[in-house]
């Protein structure tokens, strides 16, 4: 406290020194200076009051820039950005300054906190709740007015000791010192005021409910942690922030859609401002359609999910686009060797903010791909090399999101959103004009939400949006042509509400409604085959987070669904789960465990003969009376302990088991029928076992940050009729990451180094040990007004034909390359203001 006190003091220290000296210049300007200086400087120019100890922002050096016509506020936030320190709003122009949550290990340092100082005020002798009740904390000139219970909470306070005056009229008042958590009680005192005829000061400040705390099994990125992390291809994306969490890959090692623990991307939810988004990947998995600077929320839920959650049985990757009217202020444009791209938050209002995000492939001005023959499919190299005789193939990717942000009053907000992307992949075969290749897709939303403030204890949530994926893909034989189209459309609403009973108790429960349409047709000669699947679930759920106190944290939930179709209703489907988490008092250890059940209503099937390159030959299925629904038992406990403030470390296991899965059978592909029978014949539904253990580690020293993640683990599959039980395709029983990161000045290098088990291979065995060697080196600048940052970056994973195909049929699928980008530096530049 006495730190924060010093911070303080020093801030009005030199706004007094520097009173006489302010300059008459338009704009302040800072390169490679002190956090602290430009911390001061922008102070004494915009009237904020900054709190903060001075530890924190130790050799921390910035570029950056403040003119009078900016907004005080969201120049402060573009002024920590990637600093590593975090600015909490405790009133108008008051801000205290705290430590950014950590990356991949959960640390769990006093400082990596906020908590509330909370309370109830009573009479003395008769233990009346005091309405109406003063509690001001005099350090920092804040306050809160204690409700009809007596009770008032002053949130997103640093951890600490405050002195605070509480009075009410009519009463005497006292003054006394409360701690914030950690270090708070196990329950919130209770203040007794004696009667006595006096009069107290009337100006207050009243505070909002608390933010739920974190949910255990759950990661939290914020945008600048997850742009920080080494990129993948040279470029800024999200996926490659996630590869590095434990028990995490890729389809392909170094590209591709994720694998959360040895799980087919499938079973893995995507959701986007509150939507659930299908397919998120350009080029076959190269690429993902998330712009880190474009996200002011990332939350990775893996393993266990929570009640309001479904419809995944590994993971939910939730994010929320930046928001201009909570005060996000970001815009770039960056050029690479993949995409060339466009982020933007502009308020167009103080009630209308817009976000805008796009990005365009730049793969074929920069590259040029080819393709080859591998591993039972034709395969696109992003980077070039030798091509199988064939010409090179047209590649086109990109998408565009857009916010509109509409603040209808003090307590209440209304978001439009929407978001397009697609894919055009062209290529010609050996064998000549006759033969070819031509991919498309499309992924879609729309959605409205409105987010409300009822009172002081409730808060509401309504959505409503339309989200959905289609592909077309023609191939051209010699002698024939084969078309098939398919599409997965959804439409829903959803009502969530948020009821915060007490300061340690709170209620969540919701309704969500989701209708499905599946289509598909192939056309091969004179016979179409086409389908046509439509199914509605209705699902409500309700979770209880209470904290009883002794560090501990209880979450309870049950989630209910129900799938009509046209012909029948389904069962009703009731998934129990159960979460704890318990931080001892003094300690720098958390500790978690959780157990759920959990369902998924949509598969999406591959073919045998692609093996682990699915989306260009895969189908999708609704579960109903035929398909069955896949279900997962979940359980999975860890722990995290941060000695020091420069270590952290975390453990975890975890055991899965599941029925359902539509797994490719010995016999057959998928390209003989679109319609469910004929695919539920080459795809029966299968168990799952899974079992693992995740380690990860994190040292900061001087400028380094070393890092390390591992895992070791088992995912086998076999079918629900009996058999032998095999590993599922992802399955990597041993992997490896270490990395060390530099940083000195306006230079940052960083080497990484992956391995990983080998994949199974369909007809048995594994391929050989997949290594493979990432190094970058990034500069920033400011130059013409702008802050620029250049990167390159070069990956080398050795080459390995672990299944080649000698005569390969042109009805094989299309793929993308599975090593990335070669050993020669991939360049990318990206301007900030």
């Amino acid at each position: 406290m006495r730190r924060v006190l010093l911070g303080l003091l020093l801030v009005a220290a030199a706004h007094d020194a520097r009173s006489q000296m302010v300059p008459d210049e338009a704009e302040l300007a800072w390169t490679n200076v002190p956090l602290a200086e430009a911390l001061y400087e922008l102070a004494e120019a915009t009237g904020l009051e900054l709190v903060f100890a001075l530890r924190l922002v130790e050799d921390v050096r910035i570029y950056g820039r403040y003119r009078v016509t900016d907004d005080p506020d969201r120049a402060l936030r573009l002024l920590l950005r990637g600093t590593g320190v975090r600015a909490e709003r405790i009133r108008a122009g008051q801000y205290v300054l705290i430590k950014e949550p950590p990356n991949v290990t959960a640390e769990s340092t006093r400082d990596a906190f906020t908590g509330t100082l909370d309370g109830r005020v009573v009479d003395a002798e008769s233990s009346v709740a005091l309405l109406g009740a003063h509690i001001w904390l005099v350090d920092l000139g804040l306050g809160a007015v204690a409700g009809t219970e007596g009770g008032f909470a002053v949130p997103d306070l640093p951890t600490g000791r405050y002195v605070v005056r509480v009075s009410h009229v009519g009463y005497q008042p006292v003054r006394l010192e409360l701690d914030v958590f950690p270090d708070s009680p196990r329950l919130p005192p209770t203040i007794r005021l004696q009667e006595v005829t006096v009069e107290s000061d009337n100006a207050s400040v009243v505070a909002g409910p608390p933010a739920p705390g974190p949910t255990p099994g759950m990661t939290d990125l914020s945008a600048r942690q997850a742009a920080a992390v080494p990129t993948a291809l040279g470029e800024a994306d999200l996926a490659a922030t996630l590869s590095w969490l434990p028990g995490l890959s890729r389809t392909g090692g170094a590209s591709g859609a994720i694998v959360v623990r040895g799980a087919d991307p499938q079973q893995t939810r995507y959701i986007r401002d509150g939507v659930p988004l299908y397919e998120p990947w350009h080029g076959f998995g190269l690429f993902s359609a998330f712009q880190p600077e474009g996200l002011g929320r990332v939350r990775f839920h893996r393993g266990s999910l929570p009640a309001p959650l479904g419809g995944g049985l590994a993971a939910v990757l939730d994010v929320e686009t930046t928001d201009a009217l909570a005060g996000d202020s970001v815009r770039a444009i960056g050029l690479g060797a993949v995409v060339g791209r466009l982020v933007a938050d502009v308020p167009l209002s103080e009630r209308v903010g817009v976000h805008l995000g796009a990005q365009r492939s730049t793969l074929g001005a920069l590259l040029a791909p080819t393709i080859r023959a591998e591993g039972g499919a034709w395969v696109l190299d992003p980077a070039g090399g030798t091509p199988f005789q064939a010409r090179e193939p047209s590649v086109a990717f990109g998408d565009a999101s857009a916010k509109v942000s509409i603040a209808l009053g003090v307590s209440r907000q209304l978001d439009l959103s929407g978001t397009l992307g697609g894919d055009d992949i062209r290529v010609e075969l050996p064998g000549g004009e006759a033969a070819g290749m031509d991919y498309r897709w499309r992924t879609h939303t729309t959605s409205a939400r409105l987010r409300s403030l009822i009172g002081s204890r409730t808060f509401i949530t309504a959505l409503a949006y339309q989200t959905g994926h289609d592909a077309a893909e023609r191939r051209i034989r010699p002698l024939a042509v084969v078309e098939t189209d398919q599409a997965i459309a959804e439409n829903g609403i959803s009502v969530d509400v948020d009821h915060f009973r007490s300061l340690s108790h709170q209620i969540r429960g919701g309704v969500q409604i989701a209708e499905r349409t599946v289509t598909g047709a192939q056309r091969l000669g004179p016979m179409p085959d086409a389908r046509r699947q439509q199914v509605t679930e209705v699902a409500g759920y309700v979770q209880d987070t209470w904290r009883p106190g002794g560090g501990w944290e209880l979450q309870p939930g049950l989630r209910a669904e129900v799938r009509l179709t046209p012909e029948s209703a389904s069962r009703v489907d009731w998934s129990p789960r159960l979460f704890a988490r318990w931080t001892p008092e003094g300690e720098s250890v958390v500790v978690r465990a959780g157990v759920s059940r959990q369902t998924q209503a949509v598969h999406r099937v591959r073919g045998r003969a692609s093996g682990r390159y699915d989306l260009a030959s895969s189908r999708w299925l609704l579960a109903d009376d035929q398909v069955p629904l896949a279900r997962a038992w979940q359980a999975g406990a860890g722990a995290e302990w941060a000695p020091s403030q420069a270590l952290a470390l975390s453990a975890d296991a975890y055991v899965r088991l599941s029925s359902g899965l539509l797994e490719p059978s010995s016999i057959g592909g998928i390209e003989a029928s679109v319609r469910p029978g004929a695919l539920l014949r080459t795809h029966p539904p299968h168990d799952g076992r899974a079992v693992g253990l995740e380690l990860a580690a994190r040292y900061l020293w001087g400028g380094w940050t070393l890092g390390m993640t591992g895992a070791v683990a088992s995912a086998v599959v076999r079918p629900e009729s009996g058999g032998a039980w095999r590993p599922s395709a992802y399955d990597r029983p041993v992997s490896l990451g270490l990395l060390a990161q530099r940083r000195r000045g306006p230079w940052t290098a960083a080497l990484r180094l992956d391995a990983e088990s080998g994949l199974p291979r369909p007809q048995g065995g594994r391929d050989a040990v997949q290594l493979r060697a990432s190094g970058a080196v990034g500069v920033t600048s400011r130059r013409w007004g702008l802050d620029w940052t250049a990167n390159a970056q070069a990956t080398l994973q050795p080459y390995i034909d672990a299944d080649p195909v000698l005569n390969p049929d042109l009805s094989l699928p299309l793929a993308a390359d599975t090593r990335g980008l070669p050993l020669w530096p991939v360049l990318s530049l990206t301007a900030r203001w």
